[in-house]
């Protein structure tokens, strides 16, 4: 079956491809003849392998020279082969390139096309290479969308789309309607904007994060719906003045946001419906040796709340863990 199924390919390869099917032809029909040739004007050569040897050594212009023609006819059969053969050999190469690159092209628009829950990172620079690596040691399906040429990370999990993060065709290329997490930084406030407006029009269920600093735009984003906004001069303004009062923040939060070690997580956990934070705290310890930091419920984060709050459905635990429960 398996020889069938490849023979089958290869004729509709070939069948695709007239001129690699010509080519395939003509080169069969040189090697054949032009060795039988050799071997019979050359008595240098024992064997007709020597011959097949020879005649496809001096295709592919490697002529190793260990086997040379010594007479009148040798030369003669030497002169075609190299004068004919290497164009053939060029236009059997080219088609067949041509047809490698056709299917990593098809295979990729295949794997866009399908995939669904992924994450898209929105524009390229230090912050988003950053996130890319974390978000693929975590084994994230991830798609970048960038105005840049190539970007310097490669992964069995990582989609690269050239173009401008807020163009709609941008983003119907990196399947933005079936992506779960969209994260925004643009090379400047306007176009993450853009992109957000676009992301939202075309995928309303995506969570998106944005990097932003003026707070005109962090207002707009909250008012189409993104869910974070990130603003990167409040951020570090605040993380200088908390530095004040604790010298080892930049060891705790490098903790927490490392991919080893201990991690914040968010997630929904009905086994602790109906029952107050503080037995929450206590249960996850004792269950999973995770600390229980806050609530999220709806559009509100509680962090450290009164013990007596009672879980909800649909409320979501934020906690701190060595790995996801």
């Amino acid at each position: 079956m398996l020889l069938l199924r490849l023979f089958s390919s290869f004729f509709s390869v070939f069948k695709e491809r007239k001129a690699l099917l010509y080519a395939a032809i003509y080169m069969l029909l040189l090697w054949t003849l032009s060795s039988f040739l050799f071997y019979v004007f050359e008595p240098a050569v024992k064997t007709i392998f020597d011959a097949i040897y020879w005649s496809i050594t001096t295709t592919t212009t490697v002529g190793y020279g260990d086997i040379t023609p010594k007479t009148t006819q040798g030369k003669l059969i030497s002169i075609v082969v190299m004068l004919s053969g290497i164009g053939f050999m060029g236009v059997f190469l080219a088609n067949f390139t041509d047809i490698l690159i056709e299917k990593t092209l098809k295979r990729r628009a295949f794997i866009r096309s399908n995939m669904k829950g992924h994450v898209i990172l929105c524009g390229w620079d230090r912050k988003v290479e950053i996130a890319l690596r974390e978000l693929l040691s975590e084994g994230k399906e991830v798609v970048v969308l960038a105005a840049v040429d190539s970007i310097p990370v490669e992964h069995k999990n990582l989609i690269f789309v050239r173009g401008e993060p807020s163009s709609d065709e941008s983003l119907e290329r990196a399947n933005v309607k079936d992506a779960k997490f969209v994260l925004i930084s643009g090379r400047n406030d306007v176009e993450t904007l853009l992109c957000a407006i676009s992301v939202k029009k075309m995928n309303e269920n995506a969570r998106i994060s944005c990097v932003v600093s003026d707070p005109k735009v962090i207002q707009a984003l909250k008012k189409i719906g993104v869910e974070q906004v990130l603003s990167t001069e409040e951020f570090f303004g605040l993380f200088l003045s908390r530095s004040v009062f604790v010298p080892k923040l930049a060891d705790f939060l490098g903790e927490l946001m490392a991919t080893r070690g201990m991690d914040v997580y968010q997630c929904e956990m009905s086994e602790f419906e109906g029952k107050t934070f503080a037995e929450v705290m206590s249960l996850l310890k004792e269950r999973y040796n995770a600390i229980a930091v806050g609530v999220v419920r709806g559009d509100n984060v509680m962090i450290n709340p009164d013990g007596k709050i009672v879980l909800k459905a649909n409320d979501e635990l934020l906690y701190i863990s060595e790995e996801k429960i």
